[in-house]
C-alpha cells in the first residue's frame, strides 16, 4: 500500500512538473525500485489511474475539466466518459511499460554487477 501510495505521488508530481512524460521518468524509477516484487508494473499502472484521477479531480473542482471534456467529445464525437476513460488508460499503459523497462533494465544491470 505504501509503494502504491509513494508510487502516485511521484506520478502526480512529476505529471504536474513535466506533463505526461512524468509517468514515464516516475514509472521507469518506481519499475527499478520494485523490481523485486511480484506484479510491479500493475501496480505502477494502478498508482498511475490514482494520480491521474486525482490531476483530474483537482480540475473538475476548478471548473476547467468539464469545459475541456464538453469541447473535445463534440469534436471527437465520443461521450465525456469514454474521454476519462481513455485518459486514465493511457496513462495506466504508459506507466506499465515504463516500469516493465525499468525492472528489466534494473535486473539486467545487478546480473551484470554480480556476476563473476
Amino acid at each position: 500500500m505504501l509503494a502504491l501510495l509513494a508510487t502516485a505521488l511521484a506520478v502526480a508530481a512529476l505529471t504536474w512538473w513535466l506533463g505526461w512524460w512524468g509517468v514515464v521518468v516516475a514509472a521507469l524509477v518506481a519499475g527499478l525500485a520494485l523490481r523485486q516484487r511480484r506484479g510491479a508494473p500493475w501496480l505502477v499502472a494502478l498508482a498511475a489511474v490514482v494520480a491521474w484521477g486525482a490531476l483530474i479531480a483537482v480540475d473538475m473542482v476548478g471548473g476547467r475539466f468539464a469545459a475541456l471534456a464538453t469541447s473535445v467529445a463534440g469534436v471527437l464525437r465520443a461521450p465525456s466518459v469514454a474521454l476519462l476513460v481513455v485518459t486514465l488508460l493511457f496513462g495506466a499503459l504508459l506507466a506499465w511499460s515504463a516500469a516493465v523497462v525499468g525492472s528489466e533494465i534494473g535486473r539486467l544491470v545487478r546480473g551484470k554487477t554480480s556476476a563473476p
